[in-house]
């Protein structure tokens, strides 16, 4: 049983992002089906690959991995504003559908449930991008439009990314992230992590007989951003990477704090956190580009609560030391953890309580 668990968990992660990347594919295929069909001339498929000056597999891998895709508009030609906005509402509209199924084929056929939550966040990533247009739709020149959604992060799933470097090489594939991402907005952006408000004092085992006590309960956690405002000759990238690396790491070293507490170990050290990024780069459309307005936004400020964990009961009685059984009543001991919450401008929330994190889409 132990082991078939972490290998279903394992199938269920692979479900979720192969729909998931399927499900986006679709969505873009949508916005590409529909203005060929009102714009034959224009919107062909060459004359998309002419655009992008790409092969098919290139548009392919734009389409799956960068949820983006740019449809040439002729400017000269008599183009109404129903058409473009058929185009640009086909997107939300095909992805809201493929939800309604997906949700009907779980509740007749009981497909997978991952199935149906990556068509529920492709739709809720249409709507903020196609209807509300919380992402502002691109114009070149050359007339055409650029229709993509999504956030940026990472998830160090894998304790050697604090280990091995400090998280010096997560912070780099980090910045790489924001580079991309930049297309979609690049006048501000940040970045939230997650920290424990105090670290145990073991450290990561440097052999393997080396033993240590795993922490009793995931430690609360507290978080951090780091968000820039972008100045006219400055790379938005660079400088959140050295921004997150002032708020969240040793000035001496360079590591991430505490990259080699048992926390984070799996290892002998019983680790309970995984070491998130979650970020968000930004166009101005309605307001001033200023720090006020950079994302990610504190939704509501840090208060502590009570929490009791009846399943992890320290005391739960039953028995004397001598071996004679009595009865006792359980006791449940709080402990305080802090709760808050952060959203970015497309709708992704990142929940702390306590020692989870959770993204909604």
């Amino acid at each position: 049983m132990k082991n078939s668990e972490p290998q279903q968990q394992r199938r269920s992660t692979a479900t979720l992002l192969i729909s998931y990347f399927i499900f986006g594919a679709l969505h873009e295929s949508a916005h590409l089906i529909t203005a060929s069909w009102l714009l034959p001339a224009s919107s062909s498929l060459s004359a998309i690959l002419n655009d992008n000056n790409s092969n098919i597999a290139t548009l392919i891998l734009r389409i799956m991995l960068g949820r983006c895709i740019n449809i040439p508009i002729d400017s000269t030609a008599n183009n109404n504003a129903m058409t473009i906005a058929l185009i640009k509402h086909s997107g939300w509209i095909f992805s809201m559908s493929i939800a309604i199924l997906c949700h009907a084929l779980y509740k007749h056929l009981r497909i997978s449930p991952v199935v149906p939550l990556a068509a529920y966040i492709t739709a809720l990533e249409g709507l903020t991008t196609d209807l509300f247009g919380f992402i502002p739709q691109q114009q070149s020149n050359r007339g055409y439009m650029t229709f993509f959604c999504g956030n940026f992060g990472i998830l160090l799933l894998n304790s050697s990314w604090l280990s091995i470097d400090g998280g010096r090489t997560a912070l780099d594939v980090l910045e790489k992230m924001v580079n991309v991402t930049m297309m979609r907005g690049a006048q501000s952006g940040g970045v939230v992590t997650f920290e424990p408000t105090k670290y145990s004092h073991n450290k990561t085992p440097t052999t393997n007989n080396e033993q240590q006590s795993p922490p009793r309960h995931p430690p609360t956690l507290k978080g951090i951003r780091s968000r820039v405002v972008n100045a006219k000759r400055t790379d938005l990238s660079k400088i959140i990477k050295q921004k997150i690396i002032q708020d969240n790491c040793s000035p001496l070293t360079g590591n991430l704090h505490g990259y080699n507490k048992s926390e984070y170990t799996v290892n002998e050290g019983g680790g309970k956190l995984v070491r998130g990024f979650f970020g968000h780069t930004r166009f101005a459309t309605s307001s001033k580009a200023s720090f006020e307005g950079t994302h990610p936004h504190q939704w509501s400020a840090r208060r502590e609560y009570n929490l009791y964990s009846f399943g992890s009961a320290s005391s739960f009685g039953g028995g004397s030391s001598d071996g004679r059984n009595i009865r006792s009543r359980v006791v449940v001991e709080p402990r305080i953890v802090g709760v808050e919450n952060y959203i970015t401008h497309n709708g992704v929330v990142g929940e702390c309580v306590g020692d989870a994190f959770a993204l909604y889409g």
